[in-house]
């Protein structure tokens, strides 16, 4: 094959596609990232599927063995973010992670409340919560809730360099994980030495994958895209930046 052919089905193609170009995507119910974490994520997979199979042996087959899929497996998926100096990556997580298994106060005043270790609550008509002032009470009992609670969606979506006809970015594929939760979030490593962005990582669980395919010079689905001027991100971000 000559250069110019390859060339030419490159650029039929829409160029050839680059690993750091991505968007992530996380809708929590009541968990507001703003569109933030599109820009402190830099880690991130297109997750992977698998099956489950099983072995046929025996005479009755005439071929030795055959393998046969019986399940579809979806592995977990791990993000990595860069943290902002209000570490907001970590609060969040923190705060989701919270809701899996939420803490009540047993005994005293407060008995029976739920105990919001961040305060990064911001739904409609929350106010944020100065952690250091909420009293939290040495008797606690720990519940784990429902998943409707917990479970939110993530999207990664790939992009492309350049733009389209109307001036949005170029998208290829969003792979949407449903219902997904952290089921860890990794030690933050802090030295001393030269000075590095700190960086937390997480992973997550979810009952499957779908796969929305885009295309490259159509409309962008926006609803797939982090919301820049998400009302409930905070006023130091929210219009701050645009993709």
């Amino acid at each position: 094959m000559s250069i110019d052919r390859f060339l030419g089905v490159m650029n039929a193609n829409g160029g050839m596609s680059m690993s750091n170009n991505f968007l992530v995507k996380l809708d929590v119910p009541k968990l507001a990232d703003g569109g933030i974490f599109n820009f402190l994520c830099d880690e991130a997979q297109l997750p992977n599927v698998n099956a489950a199979t099983g072995t046929l042996k025996g005479r009755y087959l005439g071929e030795g063995q055959v393998n046969y899929p019986h399940t579809r497996v979806f592995t977990e998926m791990q993000l990595g973010f860069q943290c902002d100096a209000r570490m907001t990556p970590l609060l969040f997580l923190n705060e989701w992670f919270g809701r899996v298994f939420p803490e009540y106060a047993t005994n005293g005043e407060g008995d029976g409340a739920q105990y919001k270790p961040s305060g990064f609550d911001r739904s409609p008509g929350s106010t944020p919560v100065d952690a250091r002032k909420v009293k939290r009470e040495s008797n606690r009992t720990v519940r784990l809730n429902y998943p409707d609670v917990y479970c939110g969606n993530i999207y990664v979506t790939k992009t492309e360099l350049g733009t389209k006809r109307d001036g949005s970015i170029r998208t290829s594929v969003t792979y949407v994980m449903e219902r997904a939760w952290p089921f860890a979030i990794d030690a933050v490593p802090l030295q001393y030495g030269s000075a590095q962005i700190t960086k937390v990582t997480a992973q997550f669980y979810y009952s499957k994958h779908r796969l929305v395919y885009h295309d490259l010079t159509g409309p962008s689905n926006k609803d797939l895209l982090p919301d820049f001027d998400d009302p409930a991100a905070p006023d130091w971000y929210r219009g701050k930046f645009q993709p």
